[in-house]
């Protein structure tokens, strides 16, 4: 077998960049073209620190002589300056906190010296300095932290071992060959099975044998129950808000996905995401489908689970229920000891594995983001999907996670924010139409106050937009707002000037311009001058009638247009056929007034609508299914846009799903009616509208008319 060399490693680890496993410290200083070598106390004092965080955190390795962006620039020194600095590790540390089994090397890369040390993740003890400092890696930098606060406890050194233990028996022949020549791909091309084993520090090239690590079997495992007993996720999905008993056991599926850690990942999510939907009751008593938990915080959930759990406790799994109100992602394994709940709350991005093999690959392949990143990502998205922030719980030896669908909105603020839906307002947008929800006058510095910010810049962006859809406007002239400051002795921003339009002004002033654009005609580009066409169309009290420049940007914003002037299908959507019959609304008037009526302006809306929401969710699709099998099929049913398979990372094969656009929304319905339960290489479809995880950006939330 191929042992994977350490100039080769060095190589991978310059082309792979500095990280959370990686640091780079260059042996000069000063600028470009006066640069001079650094005094070696300064570079020894570098080496302690950066291998103290190493072995406090998850390990990793410390090249010297190498720039931060990979630059291999070599050493300046003599020999007797670069044996002390190879030796630095054991004169710098604390007598009490030695470090063990430090790898450091003398060598030559891209015909420069330089110095290589590595180290691995300590599991006894917490490391200091000489002088007493303890520090830890976090992401690409050594942070101080509190000795007390870094203190093992008894329970958790084992699960803390668990991934790095070597298994007696194990071979690569145990291995999911597919997956990790996948892996390998991904991390260096060209790379073998069992260099990119090596790499990873999954196994070790003993004598006369090649010994695997626990983390591979858990990552890779053709059987994964063969080695570990509950390497699964259990998704529950209960009607109601509590498992109930006997007869009243109200348990609606319960499903168990078992396998190594990188299929589990898409397995699992395939069989998590259906629930992210449920059937709602609306104020109208119809049953809609409504999407109850942003699609990327419930990943990260799932992700951080199966990373972060502890694997010693082989016979429980994670858990996952799915209640009517809420979700509960639990994984076996309290929160480690170095970790408090109420910093996490903080969004503080705090990290450490328990795994940190595992977790390593896992970074390594592109599954786990920053480290540190995945619990401040999941509170963000709740919020700005206006849900309650997650609760957290770590207690009798496991670690939830509970997403509520709770809006953190009343019902009254939730019916008053839906009239402005057309205009796809931010989170800060929304916050700020509440502030002024009563018709009250705001002052820059209430609003500055109320979102937290910390920029005047990123105030004026806000407002900039915000007035551009029209939904605040000044209501004090220069003149007026410094006469205002003088008068009350405050500074002009604390003076009340901003109000917010009404739903209703904002809905009537879109029918309104949407009626101004479809008399204006089409066009291959929207140029300044068909803007002035529509603004000529416009009422001269309509809030959007202000001038060329802003109107082109509501266009943008809209998704009336693309970067390069082009109409969208929004807009094509306006002139188009779908709408042809409305001119026979107009054709019973004498002319279409500038007022457009009622009737005009409902019908107008509606065929907007309908024509946009043509996005179907095809599911239990075989996953050897192409694109171009799904086009012909659908393509029975009107023109198909396009075709989406989502693939699997590792096998490239489909996922079991698919996405189809039809041309117009008619088309999709036909479809829907026509291919919903049709058997299809040996499956039934399940076909619905597309609800989950296609929130538009926010340049195109319009689309959602």
């Amino acid at each position: 077998m191929d042992i994977l060399r350490l100039e080769e490693r060095i190589q991978n680890s310059i082309l792979l960049g500095e990280s959370q496993f990686r640091e780079f410290k260059s042996c000069y200083e000063g600028a470009l073209n006066k640069r001079k070598p650094r005094d070696p106390r300064s570079i020894a004092k570098d080496i302690v620190e950066t291998l103290v965080a190493f072995a406090n955190a998850d390990g990793g390795e410390l090249l010297i002589g190498v720039e931060n962006d990979g630059e291999v620039s070599g050493l300046p020194y003599n020999e007797e300056t670069v044996a002390k600095l190879l030796a630095a590790h054991k004169s710098g540390i604390h007598p009490d906190t030695v470090l063990i089994g430090v790898i450091n090397h003398d060598l030559t890369v891209d015909e420069q010296r330089i110095l290589y040390f590595a180290v691995e993740k300590s599991t006894t003890t917490f490391h200091h300095t000489s002088d007493g400092r303890c520090l830890q890696r976090r992401d690409t930098e050594n942070i101080p932290v509190s000795a007390a606060r870094l203190q093992f406890e008894r329970d958790e050194q084992r699960s803390r071992e668990y991934d790095r233990q070597f298994v007696d028996g194990a071979s690569v022949s145990d291995l999911d060959i597919e997956v990790i020549k996948s892996v390998s791909q991904h991390v260096t091309q060209g790379m073998s099975n069992e260099k990119c084993l090596q790499y990873l520090g999954l196994a070790e090239y003993g004598i006369g044998m090649f010994r695997l690590r626990r983390a591979a079997l858990l990552l890779f495992a053709k059987d994964i129950s063969h080695w570990h007993p509950r390497c699964q996720v259990r998704i529950v999905r209960v009607r109601g808000t509590e498992i109930q008993t006997g007869r009243q056991y109200n348990v609606l599926s319960d499903i168990t996905v078992n396998d190594n850690i990188v299929k589990l990942i898409g397995s699992s999510w395939d069989s998590l995401r259906p629930h992210l939907v449920q059937a709602k009751m609306t104020p109208e008593g119809i049953f809609r489908e409504i999407v109850m938990y942003p699609e990327d915080a419930c990943r990260e959930a799932l992700i951080n689970a199966i990373t972060h759990r502890n694997y010693a406790l082989e016979g429980q799994n994670i858990q996952i229920n799915i209640f009517d109100d809420r979700m509960e992602i639990s994984s076996p394994g309290e929160l480690l000891s170095t970790l408090r709940i109420d910093d996490l709350i903080k969004l503080k991005g705090l990290h450490e594995s328990r795994n940190a093999f595992i977790a390593r690959v896992l970074r390594t392949i592109g599954y786990v983001r920053e480290m540190g990143e995945g619990m401040r990502r999941i509170f963000l998205l709740m919020q700005d999907a206006d849900l309650v922030p997650p609760e957290l719980l770590s207690e009798q030896k496991c670690f939830t996670v509970i997403l509520r669908y709770r809006s953190v909105l009343s019902d009254d603020d939730q019916q008053w924010l839906s009239g402005f839906k057309a205009l796809g307002l931010t989170r800060e947008e929304r916050t700020i139409a509440l502030l002024g929800k009563t018709g009250r006058l705001l002052s820059p510095q209430q609003i500055y106050d109320r979102l937290n910010l910390v920029d005047w810049d990123v105030y004026r962006v806000i407002i900039e937009q915000m007035q551009t859809k029209g939904v605040i406007y000044n209501a004090l002239s220069e003149a007026q707002k410094k006469a205002k400051a003088k008068q009350m002795r405050v500074s002009q921003r604390a003076v009340p000037r901003n109000v917010i339009h009404q739903p209703r002004e904002c809905e009537a002033a879109l029918t309104e311009l949407f009626a101004a654009i479809y008399q204006a005609k089409p066009t291959a580009i929207i140029s300044v001058e068909y803007i002035r066409t529509v603004l000529n169309l416009l009422p001269k009290e309509n809030i959007y009638n202000t001038n060329a420049t802003r109107l082109t940007r509501l266009f943008g914003l809209l998704g009336l247009m693309d970067d390069g002037r082009r109409p969208t299908i929004l807009m094509k959507t306006i002139w188009g056929r779908q709408i042809a019959r409305i001119d026979r609304i107009a054709e019973q008037q004498s002319k279409i007034p500038r007022r457009t009526s009622s009737k005009f302006k409902t019908e107008l809306s509606k065929e907007i609508s309908q024509k946009l929401n043509r996005k179907i969710f095809v599911g239990n699709v075989d996953y050897d299914t192409s694109p171009d099998e799904l086009q012909e099929l659908f393509s029975q049913c009107g023109t198909v846009k396009s075709v989406s398979i989502p693939r699997d990372y590792v096998t490239q094969r489909g996922r079991g799903f698919g996405f189809i656009v039809m041309s117009c929304r008619e088309e999709a319905e036909t479809a829907l009616q026509e291919l919903d339960g049709r058997q299809f290489r040996g499956r039934t479809l399940r076909l619905g509208w597309d609800h989950v995880g296609n929130e538009p950006s926010s340049r195109n939330r319009n689309l959602h008319l």
